[in-house]
């Protein structure tokens, strides 16, 4: 398992003062009910795609 599987924290940042429109797109993400997570850097998720979401974007709720 990852190290908390946590969004960093820069990018995070971004989002200050626009949680809002984070979290709608996040919502949008989420509706398309990913079954896997293929990245260009790091771990890929063949499987648990919408918990691993959920756990890396749950400084959104």
């Amino acid at each position: 398992a990852d190290p908390d599987g946590k969004t960093p924290l820069d990018f995070r940042m971004t989002f200050w003062g626009n949680k809002a429109q984070a979290r709608q797109s996040y919502a949008e993400i989420l509706a398309w009910q990913p079954e896997k997570i293929i990245l260009a850097h790091g771990r890929c998720y063949t499987e648990n795609a919408m918990a691993e979401l959920q756990r890396a974007f749950r400084w959104l709720k």
